[in-house]
């Protein structure tokens, strides 16, 4: 499969907002992790493993259906314009009150997720979600930035599932929600990364219902098309205790590093996400474009760690790896004592970092490098540890690879 059918997004002027993963008009818009009714691993020791296979299977046929259904509302409004035109169940008694509670949560979480009231998220999300929302709120927080919505106007909600006497009970239901808002990545210190007032922008929300009460078990965005819906990476985030999604959105664009530093948050995009943690921190592994469907040099797989301390920068450079871009002036360049290692990477670090660099590149751990893949190149800035990449595809071994590099690069990293 090329990885350009992985990444691309369907170019659509629709906006993904608080919980949506993804946009294809502009750039932070998303958290909430896209579809995170697809796979997701139990967390929870109240789960055997056989329920929690049960629960995958049902979560990824979810997201299948979820996508459909928010591929629909795409080419609806794409043909009637201004209008959605779509079948709204709305006369029953059960059918308005679904309407009512939909219509709460949808404003709740925007609220929530802007101020990061994990609380309250949890009384209104299945126990797979409101993990999964937890980890990418505190995504948030490791990189000192928040997700704000505001202005927030629900023009119109959607049942796209009949409930009524007839048909019973229906788990998952679908709601679409047609609205508008501002929608802004804000740092600790109030500098705007991104900022943009949507007018119009639509979003299919995934329910899980049991006769009274609605629950949030999912978000597709419009920027999901099939092909990321990739289920072998799905099943690799389940072995793994990890969180998938396969769309992600731009919020989360790292501001420094020598693939990140300099990308647009307005055109740069993450997809194929994994979440989950290592410990306590927090790691992600992820495919990266910085010009989606342009230049295939600009693909990548990644792997990242949040760790506690700041660094100014480590970057171990394959020589492989051609990069218009160059290291920071406030970097020195370093040469190792193993003459074949110097020959495959160059290494650079801050005069502050030179310490923690050749603690990372301890003997063992350049062999582990050397022999695991020739093209990974390594990189600790801030307080995250990056692997990464360039790739034309992407399989589930390539996320196995990522993941074993970067639990080594953790371990071998004193802090």
């Amino acid at each position: 499969m090329k990885f350009a059918a992985i990444i691309t997004s369907i170019a659509i002027a629709l906006f993904g907002f608080a919980g949506g993963g993804g946009s294809s008009s502009g750039g932070g818009g998303g958290g909430g992790g896209g579809s995170s009714s697809s796979h997701s691993s139990s967390h929870s020791s109240s789960h055997s493993s056989s329920s929690s296979s049960s629960s995958s299977d049902d979560d990824w046929v979810a997201v299948i259906l979820t996508f459909g259904i928010t591929f629909l509302v795409i080419m609806l409004c794409m043909k009637t314009g201004k209008s959605l035109n779509l079948k709204d169940y709305n006369s029953t008694a059960e059918e308005k009150e679904i309407h009512r509670q939909a219509e709460e949560i949808f404003k709740s979480y925007q609220a929530d997720w802007s101020d990061f009231n994990t609380a309250s998220i949890k009384k209104y999300t299945t126990e797979h979600y409101n993990e999964h929302a937890s980890l990418m709120l505190e995504l948030l927080k490791n990189l000192h930035r928040a997700n704000k919505v505001s202005k927030l106007k629900v023009k119109k909600v959607y049942l796209l599932d009949p409930v009524n006497e007839n048909t019973g009970i229906p788990t998952p239901i679908h709601v679409a929600y047609s609205f508008a808002g501002l929608d802004e990545v804000i740092t600790d210190d109030g500098k705007k990364l991104y900022s943009q007032y949507v007018p119009s922008a639509v979003e299919t929300w995934t329910f899980v219902y049991d006769g009274k009460n609605i629950k949030l078990a999912g978000i597709a965005q419009p920027t999901e098309s099939a092909p990321h819906l990739v289920k072998s990476l799905a099943t690799f985030a389940d072995k793994n205790n990890l969180f998938y999604s396969p769309d992600w959105g731009r919020y989360a664009l790292p501001s420094r590093g020598l693939i990140f530093g300099g990308a647009s948050m307005s055109i740069a995009d993450i997809n194929n996400h994994v979440i989950g943690k290592m410990g306590d921190l927090l790691i992600q592994l992820y495919t990266y474009a910085e010009y989606p469907g342009r230049a295939a040099n600009s693909y990548y797989i990644v792997g990242q760690i949040n760790v506690p301390k700041d660094y100014l920068g480590v970057i171990v450079k394959s020589r492989k790896f051609k990069s218009g871009k160059k290291p920071e002036k406030s970097y020195d360049k370093f040469e190792m004592e193993w003459n074949e290692f110097n020959d495959r990477y160059e290494v650079y670090a801050s005069s502050r970092d030179a310490l923690p660099a050749f603690e990372l590149l301890n003997p063992k751990f350049m062999e582990f490098l050397y022999d695991k893949n020739p093209s990974y190149n390594l990189e600790v800035v801030d307080n995250v540890i990056y692997i990464y990449a360039p790739i034309s595809t992407v399989t589930e071994k390539d996320y196995e690879d990522m993941l074993e590099v970067l639990k080594k690069a953790f371990d071998e990293l004193k802090m």
